[in-house]
């Protein structure tokens, strides 16, 4: 059996119109478009590609890759790259596309990844959508004071929703912080993997303390629980971006631990 080259695509999305990533039966999602365009442009009765991850109904990408592979008689470079872009719906970018390894996996091969979330407390227009609007203020130093609970390789239970079929629930965090910037708030977050819904409710916890009902301190309480039921409530997914992958054989423009 032949093997055939193996590519990367990388892709940009908002994920406002789509039920996640992931195909679904009879819902739109990112993966179930992106697959037509490419079976369009190579020509190919069947193509199916593999995500770095899954992102849940409304959760939005910044940078997001896919593995696919094409016959070595077709044309896959930057002129198709840009042709594809092209096909899809607004909604949906394309970036890059990059020649990798055939054993190459766009989510095992993945050493890192980091998300931001975005709160804006006054109502913009622009931002619906994209941007969750929560007006009473919050405590940035105490949400940072409870992120530093976060970091370290250990069991995230507590932030996993009921009912996964993780096959382990260890995750390394190397960095978590909350910031000010205009008109609200960010979070963002590395680890070299998640549990489903694990940053929401993460931001979900955080905003419970940044609103003073519950103390810094009790971020330790709720890991040690590994009780989902002992976080907060998942903050809403339209303010949740996946803003970073890293790949050992893909060059960036930042090193491992720093900040996006």
């Amino acid at each position: 059996m032949e093997i055939m080259p193996r590519y990367f695509l990388e892709l940009a999305y908002d994920g406002s119109p789509y039920r996640g990533w992931q195909r679904q039966l009879k819902d739109p999602s990112v993966q179930e478009v992106v697959e037509r365009a490419l079976r369009t442009a190579l020509q190919l009765p069947e193509l199916y590609v593999v995500g770095c991850g899954r992102t849940d109904t409304g959760v939005h990408a910044t940078e997001y890759f896919l593995h696919f592979d094409a016959p070595p008689d077709r044309r896959v470079d930057e002129r198709f790259a840009f042709s594809i872009s092209a096909m899809l719906p607004d909604s949906i970018a394309v970036k890059r596309v990059i020649s990798v390894a055939d054993d190459a996996h766009a989510r095992f091969s993945a050493t890192e990844r980091g998300y931001k979330y975005l709160i804006h407390r006054r109502k913009d227009p622009f931002l619906t959508g994209r941007s969750h609007l929560l007006y009473p203020p919050l405590d940035v130093d105490a949400m940072n004071e409870a992120c530093k609970a976060l970091i370290g390789k250990q069991d995230f239970s507590s932030f996993c929703k009921t009912g996964s079929d993780q096959r382990t629930m260890i995750c390394d965090v190397r960095h978590a912080e909350w910031e000010h910037i205009e008109n609200g708030y960010r979070f963002r977050i590395l680890a070299d993997r998640y549990l489903r819904n694990m940053v929401r409710a993460i931001v979900g916890t955080c905003m419970r303390i940044g609103k003073g009902d519950a103390s810094a301190a009790s971020m330790l309480e709720v890991i040690a629980a590994k009780d989902r039921s002992k976080a907060g409530k998942s903050a809403p997914a339209r303010g949740l971006y996946l803003e970073r992958v890293v790949y050992p054989f893909i060059p960036t423009n930042y090193t491992p631990l720093e900040r996006p």
